[in-house]
């Protein structure tokens, strides 16, 4: 007989919201589920890991707290994006005339295993990755976090759309121009795809 933990976590996070509505248990199911995604959207958005942590923590507390709201047959990770995008935003407001890096957001090449390229090759390709990183963070919040989304957490344009409540092709768009602006600021072909 498979135990508890193990059927839970086959549950959809619908399943899993409708038990901790009945219940006012589990909900550190969806926790595990997307700790990570959330705490990165934070983290790429602010680039301040300890901000991060609190952005993310609080929007799970924020996602606990509204459960009772959730919608039935919306699906709870763009709900729960929706929230964390929303708090980034507003701590955004309020860094308004504080400069910030999301350079330091990423893993450290070193780290990573070692490519077949050679030093000089390794390191203009770290050169561009920050300045792409830097260009990122100049860009202005509504076009940064569409950038985020897709580029660094991987959202379908629709996905996003749900997040932002916006229709997919303003989503589209707004990525077009994010990448229009980056290609002005750095001067070259931008691949965000691989460079971040």
């Amino acid at each position: 007989m498979p135990d508890q933990a193990m059927v839970l976590r086959q549950q959809t996070d619908e399943a899993v919201v409708a038990l901790c509505l009945a219940d006012g248990e589990h909900f550190g199911e969806l926790v595990d589920r997307y700790r990570d995604p959330i705490y990165s959207l934070a983290l790429h958005v602010t680039g301040d890991a300890d901000e991060a942590r609190d952005l993310a923590q609080q929007s799970f507390i924020k996602a606990f707290c509204a459960l009772d709201r959730f919608r039935a047959g919306a699906k709870f990770s763009s709900w729960l994006y929706t929230i964390a995008v929303n708090l980034c935003r507003s701590w955004l407001r309020k860094q308004k005339h504080r400069p910030m890096s999301i350079e330091g957001t990423f893993p450290d090449p070193e780290v990573l295993p070692a490519a077949v390229a050679s030093p000089a090759e390794q390191h203009s390709r770290e050169e561009t990755r920050r300045s792409i990183l830097q260009a990122v963070n100049d860009l202005p919040t509504k076009y940064r976090v569409v950038v985020v989304l897709r580029h660094l957490n991987d959202l379908s344009y629709k996905q996003i759309g749900d997040i932002l409540k916006l229709p997919a092709s303003t989503v589209e768009h707004r990525l077009r121009t994010a990448r229009e602006m980056l290609r002005q600021r750095l001067g070259a072909e931008l691949d965000l795809e691989t460079a971040v």
